[in-house]
């Protein structure tokens, strides 16, 4: 591979990002080529056969992986508690939610099966320049409250969702009466005691 054409592959994985085994040894031109590259440090193994550029954080890299390979996903959980701010948690495995009669493995995520009429509340944000489809802030109140049930860490996102300063009970009650949680109740007991 000559210097000019590395030039121009390396160009095209920083744009890209994230690219998975087949495009990259579309571009490198075998399997062992690509495995060099990331052993020198020019390609970040992420796992299950994707790449990312050299230096870009694990999160944002397996983020890109959603959004680029799976944009059926929608993320869910601790990590959509720690995108809208709710969270600080360190995420090692990026939550998602897919419909209980599709199956997806891959060992960047931690899928949760999910009857359909729960997958609401669904909305595309862009997080650090990649699109993705996540959970609105009130739906990812209700997944808090599924994880933790009235402990520590339900208050600590439930407060923070106050801070923020755009509440919206409507939805928070909507998402309550479907998905079978108590956020209002703690959400009204949390603005009385203010």
């Amino acid at each position: 591979m000559t210097k000019i054409h590395l030039k121009k592959v390396l160009s095209k994985i920083k744009k890209e990002k994230v690219m998975a085994m087949p495009e990259l040894i579309e571009l490198f031109g075998n399997r062992m080529e690509v495995s060099r590259k990331a052993r020198v440090g020019i390609l970040q193994a992420l796992g299950n056969g994707f790449y990312a550029t050299s230096g870009l954080d694990p999160f944002l890299a397996a983020l890109v992986v959603v959004a680029k390979y799976y944009p059926e996903v929608v993320i869910s959980g601790r990590t959509a508690l720690h995108i809208h701010g709710l969270a600080q948690d360190y995420i090692e495995k990026i939550d998602v939610d897919i419909q209980r009669d599709k199956s997806l493995r891959n060992k960047l995520f931690k899928v949760h099966r999910v009857n359909p009429k729960k997958l609401i509340g669904i909305t595309k944000v862009t997080h650090h320049g990649v699109g993705i489809r996540i959970y609105d802030i009130e739906r990812t109140l209700a997944d808090a409250y599924k994880i933790d049930p009235a402990g520590p860490d339900f208050y600590k996102a439930l407060k923070r969702y106050i801070k923020q300063g755009s509440i919206k009970t409507d939805r928070i009650a909507q998402y309550d009466k479907i998905l079978k949680t108590k956020v209002m109740t703690h959400l009204q007991q949390e603005l009385a005691n203010d």
